[in-house]
């Protein structure tokens, strides 16, 4: 099943579920084509549920206009992906690392409306920023909270904050408080700047607190603690109290490090 929604002229949004047939695929690429056609950039929007397939009937036909699609590049702008189906978010992901160029964005069902806004033109920023900065009433204890996507501007903004507690020697113990964390915006995993603070980082504390990490964290976490100096300990968002008060501080203020 495959529904267009309303949209502007250069925007192609589309729900996707359930068996897609050729018809609806042939649609499909005669709505981005024309589209193409008409518009210096298209943007795409798809949210797709319980997919599961499409016709392969006429399979090669359809290859063969989205390799002509390849050619054109430079005529799409922001694309967002929106699914609660990890493979898709993932293949979505390999995707954009295979055409450079594209704004390509994954999103879970619950930041649909973001997307929508998003590939609209309507928000700027792919995603709503993710990182707090927690100040607590310890010159020596800082926090954070994390919840979403790190954007690249987040990145630069974390790393320029932290160095500067660095170079005046704070802080010395840490709690991290994880709502969720949907992983770096592409560019992030290059931002040197970031990396070599989490390093300076590990060698200055001396306690660093986890607060609600999903299971697979906190796995990895206590599997890399005999590496670091650093005494860590998880607990669950539940004993956040707990955390702060082995880190003997309390926390003052919350703020967006970034917008």
């Amino acid at each position: 099943m495959l529904e267009f929604l309303p949209s502007a002229d250069d925007v192609i949004a589309a729900k996707m579920g359930g068996h897609i047939s050729k018809a609806e695929m042939e649609e499909m690429f005669d709505r981005i084509e024309a589209a193409i056609d008409a518009n210096e950039k298209t943007h795409l929007f798809f949210e797709i549920g319980d997919y599961e397939g499409f016709d392969t009937e006429g399979f090669g036909q359809q290859m063969a206009r989205g390799w002509q699609m390849v050619g054109k590049l430079d005529r799409f702008g922001r694309v967002a992906v929106v699914s609660d189906t990890r493979w898709i978010r993932w293949a979505t992901r390999i995707e954009s690392a295979l055409l450079p160029g594209i704004a390509y964005e994954t999103y879970t069902m619950d930041e649909r409306d973001q997307a929508l806004a998003w590939v609209e033109g309507k928000e700027e920023l792919p995603h709503r920023p993710s990182f707090k900065i927690i100040e607590t009433d310890s010159p020596d204890v800082l926090g954070f909270e994390l919840n979403g996507k790190i954007s690249a501007d987040e990145l630069d903004a974390v790393a320029e904050h932290f160095n500067d507690r660095l170079e005046h020697g704070q802080p010395k113990r840490l709690l991290g408080r994880i709502k969720s964390y949907r992983g770096l915006a592409p560019a992030g995993l290059m931002d040197e700047d970031f990396w070599a603070m989490k390093r300076d980082m590990i060698r200055t504390l001396d306690r660093y607190a986890v607060v609600g990490a999903p299971r697979w964290m906190q796995t990895m976490i206590q599997a890399l603690d005999p590496m670091f100096r650093v005494e860590v300990r998880c607990f669950e968002s539940e004993e956040e109290a707990d955390a702060w008060a082995w880190l003997e501080a309390e926390p003052q203020s919350e703020r967006l490090i970034a917008a």
